[in-house]
């Protein structure tokens, strides 16, 4: 912890860079083009140790009522972490990237990014109609083509209880980009050539 950076006195939701900082539109444009999020929880254990998890899953950002929906298992660490604290603390983050940025210089090789950082608290949706119309958000979310009800069948009470529902409401978020075309390079060695940047072969968001 440095006198530059010290999270007691200064928003977590804020990006360091102010030059990479994205304002509420940009990061609702990202959040509605991406699918895949990562969601972050803490189970306290009996000893009074913290242990973060992080989960992998796709969702549905819902502006009309600033939060993020998904879903998971009906048992799994997930869902405990959420109950032991409910409502709980939550942090959620997407992303998309691009390529690998090289440089002569090792501190400066980078990547090109967009994220989003989302901060708030989560619930189990256990109000079926709210769960099933969330479930039927995030459907259609990740398969745009889709409608439930249409070209599926209707999402019926057994299938509400096969799966947990989420919603994380939105308190806080940031969004930062650092979509550079090349890498800085040192004078004081051969320069790379932009061509050695190379495409990432998964997509994160």
């Amino acid at each position: 912890m440095t006198d530059f950076y010290d999270p007691r006195t200064r928003d977590l939701s804020l990006s360091r860079r102010p030059q990479n900082r994205r304002d509420d539109v940009w990061i609702r444009a990202l959040l509605a083009r991406l699918t895949v999020g990562r969601v972050g929880t803490v189970w306290t254990g009996e000893d009074g140790g913290a242990w973060p998890f992080v989960t992998p899953l796709a969702f549905a950002y819902r502006p009309e009522t600033h939060d993020i929906v998904y879903h998971t298992n009906v048992v799994g660490r997930l869902r405990a972490n959420t109950d032991q604290n409910a409502p709980s603390r939550t942090v959620f983050e997407a992303s998309e990237i691009g390529h690998l940025l090289p440089s002569n210089d090792p501190l400066e090789l980078t990547v090109q990014y967009r994220s989003v950082m989302a901060f708030g608290t989560a619930r189990v949706l256990t109000d079926r109609e709210e769960a099933r119309e969330a479930l039927r958000v995030l459907s259609e979310r990740a398969f745009p083509g889709l409608r439930v009800g249409e070209s599926t069948r209707p999402i019926r009470d057994a299938d509400l209880i096969r799966t947990t529902v989420y919603s994380l409401a939105v308190e806080r978020w940031s969004g930062k980009e650092n979509w550079a075309e090349a890498a800085a390079q040192t004078e004081a060695w051969p320069v790379l050539p932009p061509d050695l940047a190379s495409p990432r072969s998964t997509t994160l968001g």
